[in-house]
């Protein structure tokens, strides 16, 4: 079986994909490699500014009542179902 110019030609293309793909997974992972061409550009530092109050406002503890034991209610009886009539008027 002889090898031809497509076949050579079809390995390339197949490295070059495998290539690619890796590049842009690089990439993609770390944005300011070397490799990137447009890479992020640098933040701006933070200041930090002091705050008027050094320490964050908390509301009082809430109390909550215990729950009160009482009886369970007994059930009451359903009401048994009716007939109904049905009127269609035309």
């Amino acid at each position: 079986m002889k090898i031809s110019v497509w076949d050579i030609l079809s390995v390339l293309v197949l490295i070059g994909a495998v290539v690619l793909i890796s590049v842009v997974f690089a990439i993609f992972n770390n944005p300011v490699s070397s490799i990137n061409p447009f890479p992020p550009p640098t933040l701006i530092p933070t200041i930090n500014i002091p705050t008027p109050t050094p320490t964050s406002v908390r509301l009082p503890p809430t109390w909550t009542p215990a729950p009160v034991v009482s009886e369970t209610p007994r059930p009451s009886s359903t009401p048994l179902p009716t007939a109904t009539l049905l009127n269609i008027k035309k």
